[in-house]
């Protein structure tokens, strides 16, 4: 998130102007974005996959890899680092938080009620620090759903935030004459202070 936020549209439009990076931004679509890292997570955390990373330091470097290279595609149409679709305001990214935040409370309550251990690897280790694998599972889930909510509340403070500013700058836009279009689209892509000059 924050290797995002610093990636701005000054800094990336040399980079957008290349033409096989530009072909990416089919990655900040919230309709492709959100299914690939939704399935990311659900295969690592598959008990073949996820045993495999345990026993085999390629494979978890490389489930590491694609838990960066997910949650930065997770993030591109919220932060538009690459273009997002016009439709995907800042109404629209509310929502899509909102979505996320419920994959990752099913994934989470998956794991808290999910009852005898999911992977054998840590049965082993039964009562290691004083939890059972199935504690420890219980455990593992109840902390992904609270990293999870953490990082909502503040993405939806921010957005809320980001949306009173452009309903203020909507208004003092059309109240001074401008075109509803010309506003529209100003707004949408927070150019309001070339209407403004």
């Amino acid at each position: 998130l924050c290797l995002l936020a610093g990636l701005t549209g000054p800094l990336m439009r040399p980079v957008l102007a290349l033409p096989w990076v530009y072909r990416l931004k089919v990655l900040a679509n919230p309709l492709v974005a959100l299914p690939i890292w939704a399935a990311n997570l659900v295969l690592w955390h598959l008990p073949a996959l996820y045993e495999g990373a345990v026993e085999s330091s390629g494979l978890h470097a490389l489930e590491h890899v694609c838990f960066f290279t997910a949650g930065i595609v997770l993030w591109l149409p919220v932060l538009e680092t690459l273009p997002a679709p016009e439709w995907f305001g800042t109404g629209a990214k509310l929502g899509y938080i909102l979505g996320v935040r419920l994959v990752g409370t099913a994934i989470g309550n998956v794991f808290v009620w999910g009852g005898a251990p999911f992977y054998g690897v840590y049965e082993a280790g039964d009562e290691y620090l004083g939890l059972s694998a199935s504690a420890d599972q219980s455990l593992a889930g109840a902390l992904m759903m609270l990293e999870g909510s953490v990082v909502t509340i503040v993405a939806i403070a921010w957005l809320f935030l980001r949306m009173a500013q452009e309903g203020e700058v909507r208004q003092r836009l059309l109240e001074s004459g401008h075109d509803p279009r010309t506003v529209r689209r100003a707004v949408r892509y927070r150019r309001w202070k070339e209407l403004t000059e």
